[in-house]
């Protein structure tokens, strides 16, 4: 018997054939191959197996009962191989029970999740969603392995083998209260300088630009708090005279919640795209790609 690490798979597909027919010819116009190649793969499974497998009878190839006891694992061996290696073809969200994880911030929980899962309800009433930080080191790692499947955000560029799409073009306002003693509609330089700034410490995002902004206006001395989240902003500001400078579809959101005033920085801050990012390997994925899409439907050109 040949070393079983010899085996072509092909040969089983022939026998799987030969068996159905009952005949090398028929078999061979099945599977559009020569005759004598049918033969061959039938006489090195022989080899493989040190049974003759199929005997000729004037009913035709009829299987010894070695073959019989074997066709029906290698159909169904076959048959796995085939729903495994096919890419599925279709993502049914009215049925699915998928679970997706998300990289998003506190900022982006509050901005994206409410109409998000307004239509997960909606579309997809089964699906459920995990959502986590940005690691602050390597946050490639779980997109690639599909830990994680999306990253939407004020994200950092991703090195070769990541498709990102942008969602909407963003810029930074600054937010106080509406009673602040010393800034009013309208924010000088003066002021700005001499304002009390609360920063967020943001891991993993490009919203460091905004303390590194201070830092290098020599400001190091009026930044008189650093938090760890973005969330805890609104309440903060909205009963001190500190000022946060936060991106403005969210300055938006909150201000609805909380009394705050919004107030154009005096300096220059880039503005920044919003996107969702995702590796190679889930490009063609029927669930990602639907994810995906749901969030383009969203919020592209839909955020003012």
């Amino acid at each position: 018997m040949e070393n079983i690490s010899k085996l072509d798979l092909n040969l089983l597909v022939v026998f799987d054939t030969v068996l159905a027919e009952r005949s090398i010819s028929r078999a061979a116009d099945r599977l559009d191959q020569a005759q004598p190649t049918v033969s061959n793969a039938i006489n090195r499974l022989r080899r493989i197996t040190g049974d003759r497998l199929f005997v000729r009878t004037s009913h035709g190839m009829e299987p010894t009962p070695h073959a019989e006891r074997i066709a029906l694992p290698i159909r169904q061996a076959l048959a796995t191989l085939r729903s495994t290696l096919q890419a599925p073809t279709s993502f049914d969200p009215a049925t699915s029970t998928r679970s997706f994880t998300l990289y998003l911030t506190d900022l982006g929980e509050a901005f994206f999740l409410p109409k998000l899962l307004a239509r997960l309800r909606a579309l997809a009433p089964g699906v459920k969603l995990t959502t986590l930080p940005m690691p602050d080191r390597n946050p490639q790692a779980a997109l690639e392995s599909g830990e994680v499947d999306l990253a939407v955000g004020n994200l950092p560029d991703f090195r070769t083998g990541f498709y990102q799409q942008r969602l909407f073009r963003e810029h930074y306002i600054g937010i106080v209260r509406p009673d602040h003693p010393v800034i009013g509609k309208r924010l000088g330089a003066q002021q700005f300088a001499q304002a009390s700034h609360a920063v967020v410490l943001p891991f993993g995002t490009g919203h460091g630009i905004v303390e590194q902004t201070l830092l290098k206006m020599g400001l190091q001395d009026r930044i008189m708090l650093r938090v760890q989240n973005f969330l805890v902003l609104p309440a903060i500001v909205a009963s001190t005279d500190l000022m946060a400078i936060v991106p403005h579809s969210v300055a938006s959101q909150l201000s609805a919640d909380h009394a705050l005033r919004l107030v154009k920085p005096p300096i220059q801050l880039p503005e920044f795209d919003v996107k969702q990012c995702w590796h190679e390997r889930y490009h063609s994925d029927p669930g990602n790609q639907w994810l995906r899409g749901q969030l383009a439907d969203l919020f592209i050109h839909r955020v003012s």
